[in-house]
C-alpha cells in the first residue's frame, strides 16, 4: 500500500541519513520508527481526545512522503493513530527523536517483532468488542470462539 505524510524538513533529514547508513529505504526506516512508537504506549489517550497534529510550518519546511507499506503495516499505524491522539506523521516525529539514535547504534535494522495482523470479533451478552492483535499469536484457534 502507498500512502503519503507530510514530513517536517528536519525530521525527514535525519530520516533518509538513517535509511542510507543502515541500507534500507527510506519507507522501510520509516516503517521501523513508527513500530518501535507500538511499543511505547503506556495507556491509550482518553476518549474524546481530538487527534493532535504537527505544528504548521512554512511550506518550505516541509515536505509531502510517499512511504510504501505492508497491508498489515498500514493496519497497525492506523490504530496507533487511535491508540495515541496524534497523526502519523507527529509519532514519526516523536520517534525520530525518542528511537533514531537507537537504532543508529543496533547493528540489526530488521529487529521489529509485529508482522501479520488479525482482527477479532467477540460478542459477550449483545456487546460486540473488537480485539486487534499486532502480530500471529501462537494457537490462534484459542482465541477463536466458533458460534
Amino acid at each position: 500500500m502507498e500512502t503519503t505524510l507530510n514530513v517536517h524538513v528536519d525530521i525527514l533529514e535525519p530520516i533518509v541519513s538513517a535509511a542510507k547508513a543502515k541500507g534500507v529505504s527510506r519507507s522501510k526506516m520509516i516503517t521501523i520508527l513508527i513500530k518501535k512508537a507500538m511499543d511505547d504506549i503506556p495507556n491509550p489517550a482518553r476518549m474524546g481526545t481530538m487527534v493532535r497534529y504537527q505544528k504548521r510550518r512554512k511550506p518550505e519546511e516541509q515536505q509531502p512522503v510517499n512511504v510504501q507499506l505492508r497491508v498489515d503495516d498500514y493496519e497497525y499505524f492506523q490504530d496507533l493513530r487511535k491508540l495515541r491522539k496524534m497523526s502519523i506523521s507527529l509519532i514519526l516525529a516523536y520517534a525520530v527523536k525518542k528511537f533514531l539514535p537507537k537504532i543508529l547504534k543496533n547493528k540489526n535494522t530488521d529487529n521489529y517483532r509485529y508482522q501479520n495482523y488479525v482482527v477479532i470479533r467477540e460478542t459477550i451478552e449483545n456487546i460486540t468488542s473488537w480485539r486487534l492483535i499486532w502480530g500471529y499469536p501462537p494457537h490462534i484457534q484459542n482465541y477463536i470462539k466458533f458460534s
